[in-house]
């Protein structure tokens, strides 16, 4: 029957449904709060390291890193630019 082929990376990846999304923000938002906390020492942060890899497609952890080293460039701690997940930013009240 022949190789099937997967265009959205490989099936092994994390499931992005709106749950897992939410999951893999979190565990992105934790992990670059705790490298924040602890000088970029990456050795103090390795189980929340290996919590974002696990949760977040690998494609969404180059970009978030991406975005984080970019930020830190401009001298601008990381915040979380969604608006879900216990780390989100809340959406501003509409009159």
């Amino acid at each position: 029957m022949g190789t099937w082929w997967w265009p959205f990376g490989s099936k092994n990846e994390a499931d992005m449904s709106a749950g897992s999304r939410i999951q893999c923000y979190d565990n992105r938002d934790t992990f670059f709060r705790c490298l924040e906390d602890n000088n970029e020492d990456r050795s103090k942060c390795k189980a929340l390291e290996k919590q974002f890899h696990k949760h977040c497609m690998q494609a969404w952890v180059k970009y978030f890193e991406m975005q984080r080293e970019k930020l830190k460039a401009a001298g601008k701690p990381w915040e979380s630019p969604n608006m879900e997940g216990q780390n989100g930013v809340r959406a501003p009240a509409r009159p």
